[in-house]
């Protein structure tokens, strides 16, 4: 861990060595069920604040936290599950209290050219020509966990188990389905609605009542006592432009 961490040290301060003109510069660490809304959000907000630069690095939230105790220097991190975020602040490695920025969606994803009917929805996964499933590693991803969850609470998960392949985040599992290493994924809505997946494949919404809510949660970390880009960075996160981009991709938002 100790030697990923390293790594993520030099890859962001090459991030920061490339952008000499900016005054604010803030580094995050965020659930890869973001990787497309957040890079929206992050462009809306340097357009509104020249001045300021947000370096992101996507990856499960479990595998953040440890990133965080072993010293990565990340000023925000943005969980996939509040828990982890509430973990951190009980530790002391948060200067701030959680808060909810969302709540997520999950679907069964699988690609236009598999012929496979996804309207079927859990059901379909049970079908013989479906041989792998991808869902990301319950250990350390969020989504993973949910989409065990799932599994369990329509009484398949016993039956399916033997097909599931895993990946270390949810963007990997989408990958998976994509280049064909798996016949069909249980996903990140904000994923499929992704352009570049929504183009790709089709899904079916798994209805809320089959899993517990997907409350996804953000903290201020100790790097960012004093940085003013990321207080501005949290304010805009709440704000209408941001909440607007997260509705965009599937998201449900707090107190809506």
């Amino acid at each position: 861990m100790k030697k990923i961490t390293q790594l993520i040290v030099l890859i962001i301060a090459l991030l920061s060595t490339t952008s000499p003109l900016f005054a604010g510069q803030v580094t995050i660490t965020a659930a890869s069920d973001l990787q497309y809304a957040m890079k929206d959000i992050i462009t809306a907000f340097e357009l509104k604040n020249p001045g300021d630069n947000i370096a992101a690095v996507y990856g499960s939230s479990g595998k953040a936290v440890s990133q965080i105790a072993n010293g990565a220097p990340y000023d925000m991190f943005f969980s996939a599950d509040i828990s982890y975020p509430e973990k951190l602040k009980k530790s002391g490695m948060a200067i701030s209290d959680p808060k909810p920025y969302a709540i997520g969606r999950i679907t069964v994803w699988v690609t236009k050219t598999s012929g496979l009917d996804v309207s079927k929805g859990i059901a379909l996964l049970s079908d013989p020509k479906i041989k792998t499933i991808a869902i990301a590693n319950p250990e350390h991803a969020p989504y993973g966990r949910i989409a065990k969850e799932v599994l369990e609470h329509e009484r398949v998960y016993e039956k399916l188990k033997s097909k599931l392949v895993l990946g270390e985040n949810i963007q990997q599992t989408a990958q998976f389905v994509q280049t064909g290493a798996a016949d069909a994924g249980i996903i990140a809505y904000s994923l499929v609605l992704a352009p570049i997946l929504a183009k790709e494949g089709n899904y079916y919404l798994i209805p809320t009542t089959a899993h517990q809510p997907i409350v996804q949660g953000y903290v201020l970390l100790k790097q960012a006592a004093g940085n003013a880009a990321a207080a501005k960075f949290e304010q805009f996160i709440a704000s209408p432009a941001a909440r607007a981009i997260f509705k965009k991709y599937g998201f449900i938002l707090p107190n809506e």
